[in-house]
């Protein structure tokens, strides 16, 4: 089950500090913002203004006197009544906070309307100075709906009397909405035409290709009367026969670490999805400087490249069968709805894919139950969203997916170094019990190479520290260019279970030729009598075989917890890139302290139970080596050469 992650754009990708970049109105031309190192601070950044479009600044076709210049905002704003009431939408229909205090600009609210109150604010056109000085009331407010995706208020000016509806929302069901506009001709309000619409989207896309957000903002009179509560308005009526007033442009620039993030992924196998509720165009321009997409489109094939990057309306009139006749699934999804993100899991779920999936908001539940992995946002995520999830991302960034994936692989591959390290071993002891009943004494009962507390030691005392130690290992230097382990698979894969099998054969065919060269090599061969149960002058020999395939044994199991560092690799040589050929392991050794000095005890112990009187004959049945330690050094030598 290859792995997939569906991820949300603002805030997960992106750093979720959105800025106010540009803003065009019909009958008045584009206003551009500089940059700015405060995003919160409206007096960073200079305001600049050209006559022309966003659509002919992409063009390049600038015509004399549509060069952009940096001016006021008094300068702008005088006798300029259409820019006035763009920004009475821009301040008025939003319920974000931007003030100054003492230690600098502080704001509250959401990201989209913090960045078009800082805008509103560059020109001194603050909500907070409206309410106060202009006495703005709010009488109803119709908040975001990810169906409607349109916010409204209608406000009653002061002593006046005069009531406003101010929206903004999605452009496309902003001008759906509208009848009226400011032509760039100058004239008065005229009516909205097919050719009008046009010209809006085409500016819409204009601004969108640039990586910016784009919103857009209409207004009305309201001659109706109050109600009494907010539903006892029609809010389709409230939100029909608007006069346009111009788009907004947001530039949310992408987290620093989200193109290393979704690269890293790729050499993982891990593809990533981009499920977001921008335009299009926006959407595109943020997977290509990100890397979801290629930026060439032309280096992919013409039918794959249209499936990589979709609306969700295009998305949803698909069957289920023409979804997954499509050469691959959209890595890019626009104007996505809760509903299309759930047909998403499903169709990957066909595809037998494991699928992550993130959200915050509360019609995001469904997607993330859904979903083998749901994963909400911890500071911008709804408490429902998070009930439902099964991780919960405190910092709302796309790259600590990545590392929980890292962590993950970190502790399955030091399960399967625990599993193969304690199961080898098991293979080693039986193997060489088995194998050593061919030694017979004189009255044909079997000798052993190993006595129980021996086996007994290795198990509990000698290998139980370092497996322990094995449990703190780092990831190996390849863990995230690895393909994932397939869930059928586990942790015995054919992989562990033949280094399973190999290294419990050598480990064996080490000890059982340990046992043979001091017993029949370099002594008499004479196995004597009761040499289980109790040391004699003639069971010496005996003795000092078992001691010494004890000792072999106990090296073994120290020295393959080392080789378990990195099961891929040689002891000698963990790390590719490094030019200490000869040394290198000396430092790789000092990486996991507790699995070092696990080790160190290891070989510590060794001794007392060779060398302390009663110990080493009454309870090991061994005896104190001398010269046997030249054929345990070469036994060692030979292990890792095998």
């Amino acid at each position: 089950y290859p792995p997939d992650i569906c991820s949300d754009k603002t805030g997960t990708l992106t750093q979720g500090k959105m800025v106010a970049k540009k803003a065009w109105i019909p009958s008045a031309g584009t206003y551009s913002v500089g940059t700015s190192t405060d995003p919160f601070n409206p007096t960073m950044g200079a305001l600049s203004h050209a006559r022309c479009a966003p659509i002919d600044t992409r063009s390049n076709d600038m015509a004399s006197g549509n060069q952009t210049s940096e001016q006021s905002f008094e300068t702008l704003l005088a006798g300029n009544t259409r820019l006035k009431a763009f920004l009475n939408v821009a301040s008025l229909a939003n319920l974000a906070h931007v003030h100054e205090a003492k230690d600098g600009w502080k704001v509250r609210g959401d990201p989209t309307e913090i960045a078009i109150q800082v805008f509103a604010s560059r020109f001194n056109w603050n909500r907070e100075r409206l309410v106060k000085e202009e006495s703005w009331i709010q009488v109803a407010e119709f908040s975001f709906d990810s169906d409607v995706k349109k916010m409204s208020v209608i406000l009653e000016k002061g002593a006046s009397g005069n009531k406003m509806i101010f929206t903004k929302g999605a452009v496309e069901r902003i001008v759906g909405s509208c009848d009226f506009l400011y032509p760039d001709d100058g004239s008065e309000v005229a009516r909205m035409t097919p050719e009008s619409r046009k010209d809006i989207l085409d500016n819409m896309e204009a601004l969108a290709s640039q990586g910016l957000r784009v919103l857009g903002f209409a207004s009305k009179e309201y001659s109706g009367d109050k109600k009494a509560s907010e539903t006892e308005y029609d809010r389709e009526d409230i939100e029909s026969g608007l006069t346009f007033q111009g788009l907004i442009g947001l530039y949310d620039p992408p987290r620093v670490e989200s193109a290393g993030a979704v690269k890293h992924c790729h050499k993982a196998g891990i593809e990533v999805h981009m499920l977001t509720g921008d335009h299009p165009g926006t959407a595109r321009a943020i997977a290509s400087q990100i890397g979801i997409i290629p930026s060439d489109a032309k280096a992919v094939a013409r039918d794959v490249a249209d499936a990589m990057v979709m609306t969700a309306s295009s998305f949803d009139q698909l069957s289920d069968e023409d979804i997954d006749r499509l050469p691959v699934l959209p890595l890019v999804i626009a104007r996505c709805s809760p509903i299309t993100k759930v047909r998403m899991i499903e169709a990957l779920h066909r595809r037998k894919r494991f699928v992550a999936m993130t959200g915050d908001g509360v019609n995001d539940s469904p997607s993330l139950k859904r979903a083998d992995v749901g994963i909400a946002m911890g500071q911008s995520g709804s408490d429902v969203a998070k009930d439902a999830s099964d991780i919960v991302l405190t910092d709302d960034n796309f790259a600590s997916i990545l590392n929980a994936v890292e962590e993950g692989r970190r502790m399955f591959d030091n399960i399967q170094k625990f599993v193969l390290h304690l199961l080898s071993e098991n293979i080693a002891q039986a193997s060489t019990l088995l194998i050593g009943l061919a030694f017979k004494d004189s009255t044909g009962l079997s000798v052993f190479p190993l006595a129980p507390v021996e086996i007994l030691w290795v198990i509990m005392i000698t290998s139980g520290m370092p497996d322990m130690g094995l449990g703190f290992e780092r990831a190996t230097s390849d863990i995230m260019i690895r393909p994932p382990v397939a869930l059928k698979k586990g942790v015995f894969t054919l992989e562990v279970m033949l280094d399973m099998l190999v290294y419990g054969v050598w480990m064996s065919a080490l000890c059982l030729s340990s046992f043979a060269l001091v017993m029949f090599g370099f002594g008499d061969g004479n196995l004597a009598e009761g040499c289980n149960d109790r040391y004699s002058a003639d069971c010496d020999t005996v003795f000092r075989a078992r001691a010494t395939t004890f000792v072999c044994l106990t090296w073994f199991a120290l020295f393959e917890a080392w080789e378990m560092v990195d099961m891929r690799r040689s002891f000698f040589r963990m790390q590719p890139g490094s030019t200490r050929y000869f040394t290198q392991w000396m430092l790789d050794v000092w990486q996991n302290p507790f699995l070092f000095w696990a080790i160190v005890a290891g070989f510590v112990t060794i001794f007392p139970t060779l060398y302390v009187p009663v110990i080493n004959r009454v309870v090991f049945k061994h005896e104190g080596i001398t010269w046997e330690w030249v054929v345990v050094l070469v036994e060692g030598i030979l292990f890792f050469a095998g």
